[in-house]
Protein backbone atom coordinates (compact mmCIF):
# COMPACT_ATOMS: atom_id res chain seq x y z
CA UNK A 1 0.00 0.00 0.00
CA UNK A 2 1.26 3.24 -0.99
CA UNK A 3 -0.98 5.10 1.71
CA UNK A 4 -3.80 4.07 4.07
CA UNK A 5 -5.58 7.39 2.98
CA UNK A 6 -5.60 6.80 -0.49
CA UNK A 7 -5.67 2.98 -0.87
CA UNK A 8 -9.35 2.79 -1.69
CA UNK A 9 -9.77 5.42 -4.84
CA UNK A 10 -6.25 4.01 -6.01
CA UNK A 11 -7.56 0.32 -6.12
CA UNK A 12 -10.37 1.85 -7.67
CA UNK A 13 -8.28 4.01 -10.32
CA UNK A 14 -6.57 0.67 -11.26
CA UNK A 15 -10.41 -1.66 -11.31
CA UNK A 16 -11.38 1.32 -14.12
CA UNK A 17 -7.49 1.20 -15.86
CA UNK A 18 -7.71 -2.50 -16.00
CA UNK A 19 -11.06 -2.94 -17.02
CA UNK A 20 -11.91 0.23 -19.28
CA UNK A 21 -13.87 -1.70 -21.63
CA UNK A 22 -16.82 -2.66 -19.35
CA UNK A 23 -16.46 -0.47 -16.11
CA UNK A 24 -16.68 3.36 -15.25
CA UNK A 25 -15.50 4.52 -12.09
CA UNK A 26 -16.51 7.77 -10.09
CA UNK A 27 -14.57 9.38 -7.51
CA UNK A 28 -16.57 11.40 -5.67
CA UNK A 29 -18.54 10.20 -4.64
CA UNK A 30 -16.80 6.54 -4.92
CA UNK A 31 -18.73 3.85 -7.29
CA UNK A 32 -18.67 1.79 -9.76
CA UNK A 33 -20.88 1.50 -12.76
CA UNK A 34 -21.20 -0.54 -16.09
CA UNK A 35 -19.86 1.77 -19.17
CA UNK A 36 -22.52 2.91 -21.13
CA UNK A 37 -26.29 3.91 -20.39
CA UNK A 38 -28.50 0.97 -18.67
CA UNK A 39 -30.95 -0.03 -20.99
CA UNK A 40 -34.36 2.01 -21.24
CA UNK A 41 -37.35 0.13 -18.71
CA UNK A 42 -34.25 -2.14 -17.19
CA UNK A 43 -34.25 -2.76 -13.66
CA UNK A 44 -30.80 -1.07 -12.24
CA UNK A 45 -29.24 -3.89 -9.64
CA UNK A 46 -27.12 -1.67 -7.19
CA UNK A 47 -24.97 -3.45 -4.17
CA UNK A 48 -22.12 -2.60 -1.54
CA UNK A 49 -20.27 -2.10 1.22
CA UNK A 50 -16.89 -1.87 3.36
CA UNK A 51 -13.86 -2.37 0.78
CA UNK A 52 -10.96 -4.88 2.24
CA UNK A 53 -13.62 -7.70 3.18
CA UNK A 54 -15.98 -7.24 0.10
CA UNK A 55 -14.17 -6.01 -2.92
CA UNK A 56 -16.18 -8.57 -4.81
CA UNK A 57 -19.33 -6.08 -5.37
CA UNK A 58 -17.08 -3.77 -8.09
CA UNK A 59 -15.28 -7.54 -9.21
CA UNK A 60 -19.25 -8.08 -10.25
CA UNK A 61 -20.79 -5.05 -12.20
CA UNK A 62 -21.19 -6.32 -15.80
CA UNK A 63 -23.77 -7.65 -18.04
CA UNK A 64 -26.12 -10.21 -16.32
CA UNK A 65 -25.12 -8.80 -12.76
CA UNK A 66 -24.58 -5.78 -10.99
CA UNK A 67 -25.43 -2.42 -12.94
CA UNK A 68 -23.33 -0.45 -10.12
CA UNK A 69 -21.64 -0.87 -6.99
CA UNK A 70 -20.76 1.42 -3.95
CA UNK A 71 -17.31 1.01 -2.06
CA UNK A 72 -17.30 2.28 1.62
CA UNK A 73 -14.06 2.54 3.14
CA UNK A 74 -12.24 -0.37 4.76
CA UNK A 75 -15.36 -2.45 6.76
CA UNK A 76 -17.61 0.64 6.12
CA UNK A 77 -20.89 0.84 4.72
CA UNK A 78 -21.15 3.20 1.80
CA UNK A 79 -22.31 6.67 2.95
CA UNK A 80 -25.79 8.04 1.96
CA UNK A 81 -24.96 10.12 -1.12
CA UNK A 82 -23.06 7.58 -2.90
CA UNK A 83 -25.97 5.45 -2.71
CA UNK A 84 -28.32 7.97 -4.85
CA UNK A 85 -25.40 9.24 -6.64
CA UNK A 86 -25.15 5.36 -7.81
CA UNK A 87 -28.52 5.24 -8.20
CA UNK A 88 -29.28 7.85 -10.21
CA UNK A 89 -26.25 7.17 -12.78
CA UNK A 90 -27.92 3.93 -13.52
CA UNK A 91 -31.29 4.61 -13.98
CA UNK A 92 -32.87 3.15 -16.62
CA UNK A 93 -36.25 4.89 -16.19
CA UNK A 94 -38.05 1.84 -14.79
CA UNK A 95 -40.77 3.33 -12.15
CA UNK A 96 -39.85 2.59 -8.31
CA UNK A 97 -36.36 2.27 -9.88
CA UNK A 98 -34.66 4.93 -8.14
CA UNK A 99 -35.82 5.38 -4.40
CA UNK A 100 -36.79 8.10 -2.98
CA UNK A 101 -34.49 9.03 -0.36
CA UNK A 102 -36.15 11.36 1.35
CA UNK A 103 -33.10 10.65 4.39
CA UNK A 104 -29.73 9.43 4.32
CA UNK A 105 -31.08 6.89 6.92
CA UNK A 106 -33.62 5.31 4.44
CA UNK A 107 -31.10 5.05 1.67
CA UNK A 108 -30.61 1.09 2.03
CA UNK A 109 -33.94 0.37 3.71
CA UNK A 110 -36.33 1.36 0.61
CA UNK A 111 -39.28 -1.57 -0.67
CA UNK A 112 -36.81 -2.76 -3.58
CA UNK A 113 -33.52 -3.97 -1.09
CA UNK A 114 -32.74 -7.39 -0.48
CA UNK A 115 -30.89 -7.85 2.90
CA UNK A 116 -28.52 -11.68 2.08
CA UNK A 117 -28.27 -12.99 6.08
CA UNK A 118 -27.07 -16.18 4.85
CA UNK A 119 -24.22 -17.00 7.46
CA UNK A 120 -25.31 -20.25 9.28
CA UNK A 121 -22.85 -20.11 12.05
CA UNK A 122 -23.95 -17.83 14.52
CA UNK A 123 -27.65 -16.08 14.82
CA UNK A 124 -26.43 -12.60 15.51
CA UNK A 125 -22.72 -11.71 17.01
CA UNK A 126 -20.78 -9.19 18.83
CA UNK A 127 -21.03 -6.64 16.22
CA UNK A 128 -24.21 -7.81 14.27
CA UNK A 129 -27.97 -7.86 14.64
CA UNK A 130 -29.73 -10.81 13.01
CA UNK A 131 -27.57 -13.06 10.73
CA UNK A 132 -24.70 -11.89 9.17
CA UNK A 133 -24.33 -11.84 5.17
CA UNK A 134 -21.40 -13.95 4.41
CA UNK A 135 -20.52 -15.87 0.51
CA UNK A 136 -24.22 -15.96 0.03
CA UNK A 137 -24.32 -12.28 -1.29
CA UNK A 138 -22.30 -13.53 -4.78
CA UNK A 139 -25.07 -15.82 -4.87
CA UNK A 140 -28.01 -13.66 -5.29
CA UNK A 141 -26.37 -11.05 -7.19
CA UNK A 142 -25.36 -13.66 -9.57
CA UNK A 143 -29.17 -14.89 -9.84
CA UNK A 144 -31.03 -11.55 -9.73
CA UNK A 145 -28.52 -9.74 -12.04
CA UNK A 146 -29.33 -12.51 -14.39
CA UNK A 147 -33.65 -12.15 -14.27
CA UNK A 148 -33.03 -8.43 -14.46
CA UNK A 149 -30.71 -8.47 -17.85
CA UNK A 150 -33.82 -10.43 -18.64
CA UNK A 151 -36.42 -8.18 -18.07
CA UNK A 152 -37.90 -9.11 -14.72
CA UNK A 153 -39.51 -6.35 -12.94
CA UNK A 154 -38.51 -4.86 -10.05
CA UNK A 155 -41.13 -6.82 -7.80
CA UNK A 156 -40.22 -9.79 -9.57
CA UNK A 157 -36.29 -9.20 -8.91
CA UNK A 158 -37.10 -8.46 -4.96
CA UNK A 159 -38.99 -11.33 -4.95
CA UNK A 160 -36.36 -13.51 -6.14
CA UNK A 161 -33.54 -12.23 -4.10
CA UNK A 162 -35.30 -12.88 -1.27
CA UNK A 163 -36.00 -16.48 -2.44
CA UNK A 164 -32.68 -17.32 -3.28
CA UNK A 165 -31.20 -15.79 0.01
CA UNK A 166 -33.78 -17.66 2.06
CA UNK A 167 -32.00 -20.52 0.51
CA UNK A 168 -29.16 -19.72 0.96
CA UNK A 169 -26.47 -20.64 3.96
CA UNK A 170 -22.50 -20.33 4.25
CA UNK A 171 -19.88 -20.23 6.73
CA UNK A 172 -16.82 -18.60 6.93
CA UNK A 173 -13.69 -20.13 8.58
CA UNK A 174 -10.17 -18.30 9.41
CA UNK A 175 -6.46 -19.45 9.36
CA UNK A 176 -5.45 -16.31 10.58
CA UNK A 177 -7.06 -12.59 10.86
CA UNK A 178 -7.00 -9.81 8.39
CA UNK A 179 -5.50 -6.82 8.83
CA UNK A 180 -7.23 -3.14 9.00
CA UNK A 181 -4.63 -0.98 6.98
CA UNK A 182 -5.08 1.78 9.48
CA UNK A 183 -4.57 -0.43 12.50
CA UNK A 184 -1.58 -1.96 11.30
CA UNK A 185 -1.80 -5.09 13.30
CA UNK A 186 -4.06 -8.20 13.18
CA UNK A 187 -7.73 -8.73 14.71
CA UNK A 188 -6.98 -11.16 16.59
CA UNK A 189 -4.58 -14.01 17.38
CA UNK A 190 -4.69 -17.85 16.32
CA UNK A 191 -2.66 -20.02 17.06
CA UNK A 192 -0.66 -22.77 14.78
CA UNK A 193 -2.94 -25.17 15.46
CA UNK A 194 -6.43 -22.95 15.67
CA UNK A 195 -8.63 -22.41 13.28
CA UNK A 196 -12.05 -20.03 13.75
CA UNK A 197 -15.08 -21.33 12.50
CA UNK A 198 -17.98 -19.11 11.64
CA UNK A 199 -15.68 -15.80 11.46
CA UNK A 200 -17.26 -13.48 10.36
CA UNK A 201 -16.50 -10.86 7.25
CA UNK A 202 -14.84 -8.21 9.68
CA UNK A 203 -13.27 -10.90 11.84
CA UNK A 204 -16.10 -11.18 14.00
CA UNK A 205 -16.38 -14.26 16.77
CA UNK A 206 -17.58 -16.98 15.16
CA UNK A 207 -18.75 -20.14 16.65
CA UNK A 208 -15.44 -21.48 18.47
CA UNK A 209 -11.96 -22.13 17.98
Amino acid sequence: LNSVDTMLVEALRGLGAAHADILEVHEEPAFVRRRGATRAGKVALISGGGSGHEPLHGGFVGRGMLDAACPGQVFTSPTPDQMYECAKAVDGGYAGDVMNFEMAAELTAGSATVLTNDDAAVESSTYSQGRRGVAGTMVVERIVGAAAEAGADLAACQALGERVNAATRSMGLALSSCTVPAAGRPTFQLGPDEIEMGVGIHGEPGRRR
